[in-house]
């Protein structure tokens, strides 16, 4: 394993995250975040779910409020529908356009902190916090499976292409499976303290993870060995998703948002407080892949950033 010191903070010349919107509304800590064309959703501890328009950053008249804290959305790719994840444990699909709500689920008996949705199966994964990971059909809500994947918190869910998942779970692992039979492929050691967060590039075929050890590492496909770490927050990193095709974004509880290139793995720009940030825990993040970033935090806030050239 090649380990690399922490390298000095250099802004690119060309791009760089521009604050277009702060948006504040909610009375308590802001846990997740989603979005689509037209909108950004927000979960917070004070058991809202929020709607804002991206272009004006204003909150709408669409709220949810819901029994307990909502700790995981996500906006399934029709995107008249959003499902939320709770403390309780308590999944509820809603109809955003008619505002009506589908279905309750109680299938998991604690929070549930992570879901993703394979779009080609037509699938939708929930990990909750002892570590039962959920499958469900998006279009029937049918659930398809429910099994006990590991002893801890399951804290993200992500597809490696098409065939296959992975899931980062409380204990430090990454545990692979496919997504056919839902057979494990892979399980191996990523972090310290636990793995937290985690992005799968598909033009390098490499997994990059963070965890509570504020470390990000880099594994190859498919073997998944270790191809290099570097120490890249002073907190456990909560969040990991790109921008384009040559930058990715990692958030962290040490308040930071850090922007980095994939060729080199420098930094090239970090928001903090003081520079339009958040004041607090960074706790998730959005992309759209086309440039918008939207990231929540323990200051109660939403934040909206464009990529932007400085030219």
């Amino acid at each position: 394993m090649r380990r690399m010191k922490s390298t000095k903070t250099t802004i690119n010349p060309l791009y760089h995250l521009s604050l277009q919107h702060e948006c504040a509304g909610h009375s308590g800590p802001v846990y997740a975040v989603d979005g689509d064309e037209s909108f950004i959703y927000t979960a917070s501890a004070d058991k809202f779910v929020t709607r804002w328009n991206r272009e004006t950053g204003k909150q709408d008249a669409f709220a949810i409020r819901c029994e307990s804290s909502p700790f995981a959305i996500r906006l399934l790719d029709q995107k008249s529908i959003i499902v939320l994840g709770l403390s309780n444990g308590h999944m509820h699909v809603i109809d955003v356009q008619k505002r009506k709500e589908l279905h309750l689920f109680t299938q998991h008996k604690v929070g549930i902190f992570a879901m993703h949705e394979d779009e080609k199966r037509q699938h939708l994964f929930v990990g909750d916090a002892d570590g039962f990971l959920s499958v469900w059909n998006t279009h029937t809500f049918q659930l398809k499976l429910i099994i006990p994947l590991c002893s801890s918190k399951i804290r993200a869910i992500h597809s490696l292409g098409e065939s296959r998942i992975a899931v980062a779970t409380n204990d430090g692992e990454i545990i692979v499976l496919e997504t056919e039979f839902m057979n494990e492929i892979h399980r191996f050691y990523a972090h310290e303290g636990g793995t937290s967060a985690f992005y799968y590039d598909l033009n390098s075929g490499e997994l990059i993870s963070g965890g509570k050890d504020g470390m990000l590492r880099w594994w190859k496909d498919v073997d998944f060995q270790i191809i290099r770490a570097l120490p890249a927050h002073k907190g456990a990193i909560y969040g990991i998703q790109s921008i384009d095709a040559q930058h990715f974004v990692s958030i962290s509880r040490d308040k930071s948002i850090k922007v980095w290139d994939n060729m080199t793995q420098k930094v090239i720009q970090k928001v903090e407080a003081k520079k339009l940030g958040h004041r607090h825990s960074v706790n998730a993040l959005w992309s759209d892949q086309k440039g918008t970033i939207a990231t929540v935090g323990d200051d109660h806030l939403l934040r909206v950033f464009r990529w932007m050239s400085q030219l």
